[in-house]
């Protein structure tokens, strides 16, 4: 799967290990090993991040968010695909099975 790629519903993600990521003041913040880029997420990127610690599949992922936060379907869907694809174009995470 190329890197700009839209990852389907069905997909499995998960993180690169070739990043260092920790915790600040509730929102998270990692190193990009590979590329040594420096990010700081949101709320919402937070909870994203901690969910695809282990494998999970982008439709239960948006299922997860969309218990937790107040958001439409339609604009989670979108914005959760746009944020795993910045992911995925900047190496951090993986998609384990389509």
């Amino acid at each position: 799967m190329s890197p700009t790629a839209e990852i389907p519903p069905a997909a499995t993600v998960v993180r690169s290990p070739d990043q260092v990521s920790g915790d600040l003041d509730g929102k998270v913040v990692l190193l990009s090993i590979e590329n040594g880029t420096y990010y700081n997420m949101n709320e919402v990127g937070s909870r994203i991040w901690a969910l695809i610690e282990k494998p999970v599949t982008v439709a239960a992922l948006i299922e997860q968010l969309l218990a937790e936060f107040e958001v439409e379907k339609s604009t989670c869907e979108k914005e959760v695909a746009d944020f795993l694809g910045q992911l995925q174009k900047d190496h951090l995470l993986k998609v384990v099975e389509t």
